[in-house]
């Protein structure tokens, strides 16, 4: 694969990205490492990171598309753009949920400033 579509976790948390964020972007990554250990499956890890959003902006976890207004679909972008560039320093990257497993709970954690 060549280098520039490879995907490198990064070796140390992006420090000065993580002291920018903002309340919100904080409570964010509260939310998904609070529930990784309980959610540490596949299935798990895609339910926690489309629910983050949904909880931040006072609905159920487990609410459809069609119970959502469209900013919901917004948020989960933005919350995805913001682990990505914690995780990869890029705004993209394979689909959170298996990179989560393969970079390893531990390691997540680090990079997420736990």
């Amino acid at each position: 694969m060549p280098a520039d579509q490879r995907t490198i976790v990064r070796d140390e948390p992006d420090g000065e990205l993580l002291k920018s964020l903002d309340e919100a972007s904080r409570q964010s990554l509260r939310l998904l490492l609070d529930g990784l250990a309980e959610h540490w499956s596949l299935d798990g890890l895609t339910h926690l990171v489309y629910g983050v959003p949904k909880v931040q902006a006072g609905f159920s976890a487990d609410a459809t598309p069609k119970e959502l207004p469209p900013e919901i679909k917004t948020a989960q972008r933005s919350f995805f753009a913001l682990l990505y560039h914690l995780l990869v320093g890029r705004d993209t990257g394979p689909r959170l949920p298996t990179l989560l497993l393969a970079v390893g709970q531990e390691r997540v954690r680090a990079l997420l400033g736990e």
